[in-house]
């Protein structure tokens, strides 16, 4: 009587590895672009906030006739009440310290009658 011998062939098993293989070569350039896309959402989603926080304070100084101006990186950090993880604050700027770099910069700054106008680059 023949003993009934269990596992694969060596064909199955190359078959196996080409298939992961294929997998590998479409999955990995996905990959790849989700980050880059994720980096940029993250860094749009801080210049909304620096937005946001500009508007707030350039509207407080008008309704309460204050002069708490934004002219300044460290100004426009105090008003989010915080530096965003992974961002450094320059004079004007505030850039990440990722690969790729972004900057937001404070283009001009806050005065009586206008708010500050923030510009980004490298997104």
């Amino acid at each position: 009587m023949r003993k009934s011998q269990k596992g694969f062939t060596l064909i199955e098993l190359v078959m196996v590895i080409v298939i992961l293989g294929i997998l590998a070569a479409v999955a990995i350039p996905k990959y790849v672009d989700l980050s880059t896309q994720a980096n940029v959402a993250s860094a749009n989603g801080i210049f909304g906030a620096v937005q946001s926080a500009a508007a707030i304070n350039y509207a407080n100084n008008r309704v309460n006739n204050t002069s708490n101006f934004i002219t300044t990186a460290t100004q426009l950090v105090s008003a989010m009440t915080t530096t965003p993880n992974g961002w450094t604050v320059g004079a004007m700027t505030l850039t990440n310290t990722n690969y790729p770099t972004y900057v937001i910069t404070i283009s001009s700054a806050e005065t009586t009658t206008a708010p500050a106008v923030i510009t980004k680059s490298g997104f």
